[in-house]
């Protein structure tokens, strides 16, 4: 994630708040985000997304922005100054929108591309209420992209055979801008298919990623398996030689 850009914390908070609302336990806002990225550049050092409050009572956001960095499969934040974000604290009427703008400062080109998120974050209401149900407030990431020029990602897989029969995917970005993997699928020599992911990862300049597939009963897959999926660079395709760990 186009898809979302939640994280997988942003994901679980979201779901859990819709559960404990539709269970009448809790209180939350609720609102959406366009759009769910921001592309900057040279020429392009600016960006707009929209806050829409779908709630039918009034929301306060306030926005965090960090540094982005991925080391070790994990993600990393760092508060920055490098984003200039007006309004950073507001509130949004109900059924209501909300422009915020985004503004880059001037700095030199690193040649490889510079990645941020802005985290909208529902600041809780304080008024007393009623009954003693949770209280959950809503924190969503956006990504925001600062291009440098002629950098592209560089997409490797790599595949290697456990003792147990399961089969770890190893994606690479040596490249010098991000790539957003959506899904992709995993067969044998033999056209067999051994499984498939879904849900969007990103992978940033320098940063790697692992799925872990388990192939059907009496599937022991050797040899050159084929990757096929789908990126927000496009279709992913990859041959890749099967190596016993």
């Amino acid at each position: 994630m186009g898809t979302t850009a939640f994280r997988w914390r942003d994901r679980l908070a979201l779901a859990l708040a819709v559960w404990l609302a539709a269970a009448g336990s809790a209180a939350a806002g609720s609102f959406s985000l366009a759009p769910i990225r921001i592309e900057m550049d040279k020429g392009r050092a600016t960006g707009v997304v929209t806050l829409h409050n779908d709630a039918d009572v009034p929301v306060t956001i306030q926005i965090e922005a960090v540094a982005w960095t991925q080391p070790e499969d994990g993600d990393r934040y760092v508060p920055t100054h490098d984003l200039i974000v007006t309004p950073p604290v507001f509130v949004v009427p109900p059924k209501s929108d909300q422009i915020v703008r985004v503004a880059r400062r001037p700095a030199a080109d690193t040649g490889s591309e510079i990645p941020y998120r802005l985290f909208f974050q529902e600041v809780p209401d304080t008024t007393p209420q009623s009954g003693t149900g949770l209280r959950i407030a809503l924190r969503v990431g956006v990504p925001v992209f600062v291009a440098a020029a002629g950098a592209a990602p560089d997409l490797a897989f790599a595949a290697e055979l456990a003792a147990d029969g399961s089969v770890a995917i190893t994606a690479a970005n040596h490249g010098r801008a991000h790539v957003q993997v959506t899904d992709f699928e995993v067969r044998a020599e033999n056209g067999v298919a051994l499984g498939a992911v879904s849900g969007s990862r990103y992978l940033l300049p320098g940063s790697a990623t692992r799925w872990t597939l388990k192939p059907a009963a009496g599937e022991t897959p050797s040899g050159t398996l084929k990757i096929q999926g789908h990126s927000d660079r496009g279709p992913i395709a990859a041959e890749v030689a099967l190596a016993a760990r």
